[in-house]
Order: structure tokens, then sequence, then C-alpha cells
């Protein structure tokens, strides 16, 4: 069988010089290489090449069609049933031919065999179009060159789309994104028309279709995924205006309530004293973590990626203080989901926040970088936050500062190590670091 790798989405028909030397094989059923071919009674007359209304019809039913393994049987019948008509090959009035297209849907690893309406292939035969597709797909040289093979069934296999048509370019996955997603395959005697100018426009109507479908396809995907996020991120408004309204409101009289309740008990008992501390205590880390939620309800990055969070901290701060910020930034690209970067935005905003108020520092860094260890690739992030004030032994934080407890907990929910240090130069340092894994 020779398989003539042609027909790009742009519609350009298959060299016939190279589908000239295809393999003279025979059908899977073994039909001697001298035997006559049946004559049918009748045959569809082939339409005028002149009159593109009907193939553009054709064209515009695969390219808008919900499922192509529903829609494409009864498409590649009336395409059959020309090419078999077809005057110009020197078999017009032929037996019944085979075509089919092998076809991979978007995100799938296998390849489908869809053939036309009244005619179904045998599985050894849909089996063995599936292996030569894969071998195929995978090289990327595939389309530049003309290759024979030995076995059954005997035809030509036509690429009709690649990764292009796919919006799957640059992806580098090994059989996702390779050329020639979609074949077609002409089986004997109906191979015998490739040459002609009606294959030609049945081939260009298939490829064109083919590529408006999978390129209608994407921009349905990008839509409903952008439609998701955007549903997504007024869920979050909402709920953080409701959250705002309601236990926002309940939580800072609660908090300020408790506050006058410590200071009511300074003459109480031990006992009554603590357990009021407390309260005023779990009241303000209730609070707290609300108003972050809040705040995280409305940051939304989308596809940014790390580097832009943390400059958008920066911008939030320098409004906020007269201290000097500092982005490092050693990461090209680095993206990670929207509920890991909050979770590293609320680590590194509480740090800021406490270098602000805390620390009496005049200048603050933040170091983003992979951190590797001899010659093997990187796999950990290291996110650094350093200012130069006057430090702190995290051992001597009060029970009722629970800012640094928080922060550890985040980091454990992110899978993080974290630690904050002393610097020799004086000053605080607290790292992040996590296990890479970008987008």
């Amino acid at each position: 069988m020779a398989l003539s790798l042609g027909a790009s989405k742009t519609g350009k028909a298959p060299a016939s010089q190279g589908i000239a030397h295809r393999l003279d094989v025979q059908r899977a059923r073994g039909c001697p290489a001298d035997a006559e071919t049946p004559v049918r009674p009748a045959a569809i007359p082939p339409p005028d090449l002149r009159d593109r209304h009907p193939l553009d019809a054709i064209t515009l039913r695969i390219a808008t069609c919900a499922d192509l393994e529903e829609a494409l049987p009864s498409v590649l019948r009336e395409l059959l049933d020309m090419l078999n008509g077809c005057p110009e090959s020197g078999t017009a009035l032929s037996a019944t031919g085979e075509l089919c297209v092998v076809h991979r849907a978007p995100g799938q690893a296998t390849h489908a065999v869809i053939s036309p309406v009244g005619l179904a292939l045998s599985a050894a035969a849909r089996e063995r179009l599936q292996e030569v597709v894969w071998d195929i797909s995978r090289d990327p040289g595939a389309r530049q060159q003309v290759s024979d093979m030995d076995g059954t069934p005997g035809g030509v296999l036509i690429a009709l789309t690649d990764a292009t048509d796919r919006g799957e370019t640059g992806r580098g996955e090994t059989g996702k994104g390779a050329t020639g997603d979609d074949w077609l395959w002409l089986g004997e005697p109906t191979a015998a028309v490739i040459e002609s100018g009606l294959a030609n426009v049945v081939i260009n109507t298939l490829s064109r279709g083919l590529a408006l479908h999978h390129q209608q396809q994407a921009r349905h995907a990008e839509d409903t995924k952008s439609a998701v996020a955007q549903a997504l991120k007024n869920e979050r408004r909402q709920l953080a205006a409701e959250l705002h309204d309601t236990l926002a409101q309940e939580l800072s009289y609660l908090q300020m309530q408790s506050a006058r309740l410590t200071r009511a008990a300074r003459h109480a008992p031990q006992e009554v004293q603590a357990l009021a501390e407390e309260v005023h205590t779990q009241a303000r880390r209730a609070f707290r973590q609300t108003r972050e939620l809040i705040n995280g309800a409305h940051a939304t990055w989308g596809d940014a990626p790390l580097a832009c969070v943390l400059e958008a901290l920066i911008e939030e701060f320098e409004t906020r203080s007269s201290m000097v910020f500092e982005l490092d930034n050693r990461i090209q690209s680095l993206h990670l989901p929207d509920a890991l970067s909050l979770q590293v935005m609320f680590i590194v905003r509480e740090a800021m926040t406490n270098s602000v108020r805390h620390a009496r520092a005049t200048h603050l860094r933040l170091q983003l970088l992979y951190q590797s260890s001899g010659p093997q690739p990187a796999a950990r992030v290291l996110l650094t936050i350093e200012d130069n004030g006057c430090g702190f032994d995290p051992a001597e934080i009060p029970a009722a500062h629970f800012g640094l407890g928080i922060m550890q907990d985040r980091a454990r929910h992110l899978g993080a190590e974290f630690a904050i240090t002393q610097p020799r130069q004086g000053g605080t340092r607290v790292t992040l670091s996590w296990e890479r894994r970008d987008t």
C-alpha cells in the first residue's frame, strides 16, 4: 500500500507524481491481479467541477457538525459514489470501492475509523489502518515523503489535517498534536481515480471541512473555558459580597465585644481572664481569615505567571508604605493554578505586612528562582522574602499573634517547606520552597 502524504489544511491536493509510486496491493479479500472488475448496472454521474455549490455544502456540513463520527458516514457515502462514477479514471461504472476517514478527536490518544453508510471494514482492516496512522503521525517528516508498506488493506492513505488545524502547534507530546490526525484511506479500486481532477476536489472538500471543523471546535472549547472561568469569578465575587455584608460584619462586632470582655476581666480570676483572652484571639483570627477570603475572591490572574502576582503585591504595598520594594525574578514563566497562586499570595502578603508594621525596615526584596542541586534539572521553586529590619525570634511570638501560624498552615496546604531565619547582616528572611509543577 502506498501512503501518500499531502492535502494540508490549505486545501492543496496531493502531488500526483508522488501518488503514482504507490504499491499495487490487492484488497484484503485477496482478489487475483488479473481478475476482471465487476460492472455496476448504474452509477451516479460526477458533478460538474465548475459548480462548487454541492461540494461547498458538504464542506459546510463537516465544518458545522457536532459529532464527526455521526455526520461523516453519510458524507463519505456521497463522496464515494462520486469517485466510483468518475469517467476520468478509466474505471467508470466500477465496482463499489472503499474509503474511510481515520480520525483522532482532540484530547484522545487513539484514532477512530469512520466508514461510509453501507460499508463496514473488517476489524482486522480497521486495526491495521489505526496502526499505520499511529506510526506515521508520530513522524514529523512523514508529510514530505511517500512511504510504502506491505500488507492489507491495499490502497492509498492521504493526510487531511495536521496540528495547526487543531491549534496544537508546539505542544510536543508524542502522538498528540503530531501531523496527520485526520487521514483519508482509499481502497482498491477507488484509489485508481486518485489522479483525477474530481479526486483532488473531493480530497480538498474533506480537508477543508475537517480543518474548519477542528478550528470551530477549538474556538468553542476556548469560549466554554472562558465562560466557565467568568461564571466562577462572578460566583466568587458574589460570595465575597455576601461574606462582607453578613459574616464579616458579625465577626467585626464579635471582635470588638471580645476586646471589651478582655478588659473587663482584668480583675477576674485567672481562669476567666484566660478564657476571655482566648475568645478574643479566636474572634480576631476568624475575622482576619474572613477578610482574606473576601480579598482572595477578588484575586484572579487567569494565565498570568506567578511573577505578575508578586508585582501586583509590590504595587499594592508601595501605595501604603515608604519602604523600597524589589523583585528579583529569575524565572521567565511560572504558572500555577489560581488556588495555589492564592495561597502563595497570602503567605507573601503576611510576610510583607509584618515587615511594614513591625520590622522598622526600609527595604524588602522578593526573589523567585529555581532551586537545583548539581547538574540535575531544577526540581523545586524557591521564593524568598527578605527585609533589612530589626528581626525577631519566632519562638518569642505571643500566642495572640497568629499570623505566623496561618502562614505555616498555608505552606502545608501547598506541600511547601516554610522557614523563617535571621541573616547575619540582620533583618528577617522568609523562605517558601515547593516542588516544581509549573505548566
